[in-house]
């Protein structure tokens, strides 16, 4: 019978309680080898689903990377890439450079995507996080949107970065650029 994955014990509790097709209530059950949300009432089962998000890597002409400073929960203060949530009715790519103009004040190209990543769990709920090379095309450095702060630093003087999903991505580009040397 297959099981939960490893991470379920602290999974947190659903966001919903009732069902949004008739309003009954909602509870666990085994369904498919997993537990899932099913309406006691009409019986339709709910899959909670991670959440898409993009962080877009940048480096200016002297490789400096580009990180935005959080002003909004979670990691208050900390640095991280420029990114967010992809909203209904955007494509990924319209996410992306949205998130990018929102926090950064600058106009992007999307040159590729770095790599995929899922972070399990975390503040919140699991999210699948998409990166993005991205190289500036105009606008004005300006930190807005959730963030306090934005600019580039040298690869050798890098500030601790927030989440395990952007080190990643930051990693895999660092990767790519040493294959190209």
């Amino acid at each position: 019978m297959p099981t939960e994955p490893s991470h379920f014990s602290d999974y947190r509790e659903s966001r919903f309680q009732f069902c949004p097709e008739c309003g009954g209530d909602l509870v666990r059950e085994q369904i498919s080898g997993r537990l899932r949300l099913r309406c006691r009432k009409c019986g339709e089962v709910h899959y909670e689903n991670p959440f898409p998000a993009v962080a877009l890597v940048c480096r200016n002409e002297r490789g400096e990377l580009l990180l935005t400073r959080r002003a909004e929960p979670p990691s208050v203060g900390e640095w991280c890439l420029p990114g967010g949530f992809i909203e209904v009715g955007e494509t990924v790519q319209e996410a992306a450079l949205r998130e990018f103009k929102e926090e950064t004040g600058l106009d992007g190209r999307l040159l590729g995507v770095i790599d995929v990543a899922s972070r399990v769990n975390g503040y919140w709920g699991d999210v699948v996080l998409i990166g993005f090379e991205t190289e500036v095309i105009g606008g004005v450095l300006t930190a807005g949107d959730d963030a306090s702060e934005v600019r580039f630093f040298s690869s050798d003087d890098l500030p601790e970065i927030a989440f395990d999903t952007h080190r990643k991505m930051i990693e895999v580009i660092r990767q790519k650029e040493q294959g190209r040397s």
